[in-house]
């Protein structure tokens, strides 16, 4: 297989990874209540929110991956970055949802009867998760290369560790 076709390939599992981390608390919330007999509930629910933010989310990661592999000096630190918040995204998914549901009935019981439903705080809780996974992302990717490319692609020189510059001293000068 051609190495440029391992990176859209890459980039595009990623993605798929990602939307499926996020709709993994919606699934299982779905499951349970149809396993428990509660039902369909109504057309906006925890799937299309979900649905709605992982697939803007899936986006948005494909786009930072990719234009990180164009930049990185290293293709391993974009992967390292973004497995890291692979797994910051899973575990802020499942327990923002789990700690905010269980730990805060009370302010659940006065929003639902304010008229805000709850897919409002769930919606919240996985918007947070996902400023938490692209945070993780860029700044492990900039911790692994803190050197900034140049704008032709070529990585920088690394300046000389005692701050001297050497010139060349022409004869007649």
């Amino acid at each position: 297989m051609s190495h440029r076709w391992v990176e859209p390939i890459g980039v595009a599992v990623f993605a798929a990874v990602d939307w499926l981390v996020i709709m993994a608390p919606a699934f299982a919330i779905e499951l349970a209540g149809d396993r428990g007999g509660i039902g369909a509930t109504a057309d906006l629910d925890l799937m299309t929110a979900s649905a709605a933010i992982a697939t803007g989310h899936a986006i948005v990661a494909a786009r930072r991956l990719r234009d990180e592999e164009r930049t990185a000096v290293r293709r391993a630190d974009v992967w390292i970055a973004s497995l890291d918040s692979l797994v910051v995204l899973a575990l802020a998914t499942t327990l923002l949802v789990l700690v905010g549901l269980i730990s805060f009935p009370d302010e659940h019981a006065a929003l639902a009867n304010r008229g805000y439903p709850v897919v409002a705080l769930w919606s919240g809780l996985l918007l947070v998760a996902v400023v938490l996974a692209e945070a993780t992302a860029r700044l492990v990717f900039r911790w692994l290369e803190p050197r900034q490319p140049d704008p032709d692609g070529q990585p920088e020189e690394e300046p000389d560790p005692a701050g001297t510059e050497t010139r060349q001293v022409t004869a007649g000068a």
